[in-house]
């Protein structure tokens, strides 16, 4: 016979952080909310319920009239770590096990996410790069520059992968170029198979290297905009601390729509008519 005893304590847990999750995001618990994501009993809900004030007493109190715990101002969360995008999924607009809601679907127009265009590459791409950078191969893909607006074949040799908030990008060392650079996973339109191990011809320095920005407002921000700025972004001091490789930091102020170093800004692809 099969010991059930740790998923017995692991679906126990599963409805414990739901009621917190309720009483934190909706404000109020009831038995029925468990009976219907669980399937539980109501004597199972009453049961967690009570198991849940014994761990958090000051989270919420019973309402007679309502026949519903309700959560308090002061309540604090012991087993979960509030997070609003979970929120939005499991609570608004939609039952309580409801699916993330997209642009086309918010029921009642109280959510709307933006829907990005998506840089994504060949799957065979993803795995080449991927066998090249686990392994040490040295590879031959067919790359679509925008520098150049060229389409040729070259030779890499990738040591590691990077993600600027929208898409992935190969670090490598280019054999035409004679340094590294970053290669965009979405614009390789093919890949050679290789099992060819080769060593990089040099450390990375920018990719070794890690650097921390010091962000502040502008300066020619008002008093009460630089606060809101400060609160905005969790400031300490009026400054926020970014650790970041050397090699990233291009795409950390381009994110941040800071100017780069030498006062220009990265090059846009897109515009808005």
């Amino acid at each position: 016979m099969g010991n059930n005893t740790n998923d017995r304590n692991w679906a126990a847990m599963e409805r414990l952080r739901f009621i917190e999750a309720c009483a934190w995001w909706k404000g109020i618990v009831q038995r029925q909310d468990l009976v219907g994501v669980f399937g539980v009993s109501m004597a199972q809900a009453s049961s967690d319920l009570q198991r849940y004030l014994e761990l958090n007493p000051a989270a919420f109190v019973y309402n007679l009239r309502k026949k519903r715990y309700e959560a308090m101002p002061e309540m604090k969360c012991i087993l979960t770590v509030p997070n609003l995008d979970e929120a939005v999924s499991r609570f608004l607009d939609g039952d309580a096990r409801g699916t993330w809601i997209s642009n086309d679907d918010a029921g009642g127009g109280r959510v709307s996410v933006l829907q990005m265009p998506v840089r994504k590459a060949a799957v065979e791409v993803e795995r080449r790069i991927f066998l090249a950078i686990l392994n040490g191969f040295r590879i031959k893909v067919r790359y679509a520059s925008i520098n150049s607006g060229k389409e040729e074949w070259r030779w890499l040799r990738p040591h590691a992968l990077g993600h600027n908030g929208g898409r992935w990008h190969v670090r490598a060392w280019c054999e035409k170029n004679g340094d590294f650079r970053d290669f965009t996973l979405s614009r390789i339109g093919e890949i050679e198979w290789s099992r060819e191990v080769t060593e990089l011809p040099a450390k990375d320095k920018d990719w070794e290297t890690w650097v921390t920005l010091k962000v502040t407002p502008h300066k020619d921000l008002t008093i009460e905009q630089r606060k809101a700025v400060e609160r905005d972004f969790a400031m300490t001091g009026g400054t926020l601390k970014l650790k970041v490789r050397k090699a990233m930091e291009g795409y950390l102020r381009d994110r941040l729509g800071l100017a780069m170093a030498d006062g220009k800004m990265p090059v846009r692809l897109l515009e808005i008519r």
